[in-house]
């Protein structure tokens, strides 16, 4: 199945649906942005305003502060674990995705034929190498947040009502004292 993309140099047919990184380059080159304004249209949760943005320009920051909201409101750690691996998922996580944009980045200031394109060039592609560091240090912290959970209780060993040997029977299993076969 290929995916529309207008803007695309490429025939429709290079352009597969799961070539993720190549559709996030598509969807980056295409304008989200609504007239001059540099404000995105993508939807925030509604009522948050910080005092650091009144006037509510970085919704994307506003969609991670709720994502961390909904994480320090969770009541489990299996809860938090689902929430952690929005961030951590390798492939399709919050950190894949910010170290994709670094590397679009990095790669329009490449296309500047400013010495300084190229510098900020390369900070922007550290920076991206860095988060998937960070990915990869963070590998098991979903399973290791999941673990936390408390394991249900055991149920306590019964003891033998009935002396001698416990041999955990009931003790109607017991053979009567006296008798022999």
């Amino acid at each position: 199945m290929s995916i529309q993309c207008q803007d695309s140099p490429y025939p429709q047919s290079e352009i597969h649906q799961n070539d993720h990184a190549h559709v996030q380059r598509q969807l980056l080159r295409r304008s989200h942005l609504s007239g001059p304004s540099t404000t995105p249209t993508v939807s925030a949760p509604p009522g948050v305003v910080t005092s650091t943005d009144p006037h509510g320009r970085y919704v994307y920051g506003r969609q991670v502060l709720a994502l961390t909201d909904q994480l320090n409101g969770t009541t489990s750690y299996e809860q938090a674990a689902a929430l952690a691996d929005q961030v951590l998922e390798p492939t399709d996580g919050l950190l894949e995705r910010l170290a994709e944009f670094f590397e679009a980045a990095a790669e329009k200031a490449k296309e500047s034929d400013h010495d300084d394109g190229f510098d900020l060039h390369y900070g922007l592609e550290d920076a991206a190498a860095t988060l998937r560091g960070l990915g990869e240090d963070l590998h098991v912290a979903v399973d290791r947040m999941r673990a936390l959970t408390p394991s249900s209780p055991t149920r306590p060993a019964r003891k033998a009502t009935v002396p001698g040997t416990n041999i955990g029977l009931p003790a109607s299993a017991h053979p009567a004292p006296g008798r022999t076969r």
